[in-house]
């Protein structure tokens, strides 16, 4: 008899696989930036914590996770190195030359005349504090991708619910803040939505993105369910209780893409749900009747905090009334066109949208707040980063394809069979990014870095879910 390979032991339910020290770096890292890193501004104080934590635990992920990471996920892992060198490539300095001979350098060149200064090293980042932060945000995701890839299958269904139970958490904090005072000491960031329902969030609309994704998560879960009938009129009821409860508390938000991405995320839900299969017996009401009188109950409920919602908070008069700060980046979308033309096609260093975008804004758009990014990340990542960026971004697309095709592909794969739960969590991942996809072209939800290392997850999800398929 041959024996199985490392590769193959990951199928093996049970299999004691040496994935402790990876399990714990991917809890750590989640519940650490969702509790810590939830806001895409580089000056939180609190990244003096999380950024340090971060970089320990990529240093720990690529001493013991790189070999089974490698070989579980090779596509990703290469793509996210060329991601980690794209940004590098931006900080290298370069002899006046080559950089004053970039387009849009003209600015930088001026200055230096302009106060009698030879022209010295100068990277192709117009903002290189901004591209040095950009650079050292990398380090959670890429520790948990390496971290996710290297887990075994048990310890993935625990880290499905740890997002979930995260989200109920964001959810309810939401709540308790919309209904309680402006500001309030419930919220976690200086600069804030300071009487919306933002969670774990500095931003209303991140909290609303993530709270939509969690309608695939919770269609995973209920569909990997093992156990007694009794157990499962449980936990089809806490999963039918949870999704009804995420329409109030998206609509506590007021974002309207968050409940545009509701509507897809139940759609989603539906594509990722495969019905559990009870096993054993046990004795009482007929489990039909039952799940659907709690079904009915626990709707009939939420409906009634739905209306509490409405009144208790100017949510729905927020997702009606016409948003000014939503006009100004229709406005600014000129604006930012301009800036792309003039750096293409290298950019103008990721990370540095700030001080770019202020070289060609025009003094009617100047006010005492100011235009942190583009609210449309493709935008951004082609001024930025320029067609280097959006080359490795339709490289991710064509990744993406593939896990796509090899997941349809798989779609009847059969409960009994060993890739089953790969395959739901892998429905449920690819899901997510499309969500989140969609939400970043009229938002920045991958600047959050909790919602970076969320994203890292769907994404290693996907990646074991189409390397352990069935071929």
């Amino acid at each position: 008899m041959k024996k199985l390979s490392s590769r193959r032991a990951f199928f093996i339910p049970g299999s004691e696989a040496p994935d402790r020290v990876p399990a714990a770096i991917a809890f750590i890292s989640l519940l650490s930036a969702f509790f810590l890193a939830g806001g895409a501004r580089d000056d939180l104080i609190s990244l003096l914590i999380w950024r340090p934590l971060s970089a320990f635990l990529l240093a720990i992920s690529i001493v013991l996770c790189w070999a089974s990471a490698w070989q579980r996920g090779k596509p990703l892992v290469i793509l996210c190195i060329s991601v980690v060198a794209l940004v590098a490539i931006h900080l290298v300095p370069l002899p006046p030359e080559i950089w004053v001979s970039l387009p849009g350098r003209n600015i930088v060149v001026e200055t230096y005349q302009s106060v009698g200064m030879d022209l010295p090293w100068q990277p192709l980042s117009m903002a290189q504090a901004r591209t040095w932060n950009a650079l050292f945000s990398l380090a959670g995701p890429f520790a948990v991708m390496l971290a996710v890839l290297s887990l075994d299958r048990s310890r993935h269904q625990q880290l499905l619910q740890l997002l979930i139970i995260l989200g109920m958490i964001s959810g309810i904090l939401g709540m308790i803040q919309a209904i309680g005072p402006a500001n309030g000491p419930l919220y976690f960031y200086r600069i804030t939505n300071g009487t919306a329902s933002v969670g774990l969030f500095a931003n209303r609309n991140h909290q609303a993105i993530f709270l939509a994704t969690l309608y695939p998560l919770l269609a995973a879960n209920l569909s990997l369910f093992k156990g007694r009938p009794d157990r499962l009129f449980f936990y089809r009821s806490m999963t039918i209780a949870g999704a009804a409860l995420l329409v109030p508390l998206i609509l506590m938000t007021g974002s309207r893409s968050g409940l545009l991405l509701a509507a897809i995320g139940m759609f989603s839900a539906w594509w990722v749900y495969r019905p559990p299969v009870a096993e054993g017996r046990v004795a009482g009401i007929n489990s039909a009747h039952r799940t659907r009188l709690v079904g009915m109950s626990i709707a009939a409920i939420l409906l009634m905090v739905v209306l509490v919602v409405a009144i208790r908070t100017p949510a729905l008069q927020r997702l009606i009334d016409t948003d000014a700060a939503s006009e100004l980046r229709i406005q600014a979308l000129p604006v930012i066109g301009q800036a792309i033309s003039r750096f293409f096609p290298f950019g103008s260093g990721i990370g540095t949208f700030v001080e770019t975008y202020q070289i060609f804004e025009p003094d009617s758009f100047v006010a005492a707040s100011y235009f942190n990014h583009a609210h449309n990340d493709f935008a951004e990542l082609l001024m930025t980063g320029g067609i280097a960026a959006v080359l490795l971004f339709l490289w991710a697309i064509w990744i993406g394809i593939g896990w796509f095709i090899s997941l349809l592909r798989n779609r009847r794969i059969a409960k009994d069979e060993q890739g089953f739960g790969l395959q739901m969590l892998g429905r449920a991942g690819f899901s997510v990014l499309v969500m989140l996809a969609l939400a970043s072209a009229a938002d920045y939800p991958l600047r959050t870095p909790s919602i970076m290392l969320y994203a890292m997850v769907m994404a290693a999800w996907c990646s074991s879910a189409h390397k352990f398929a069935r071929k």
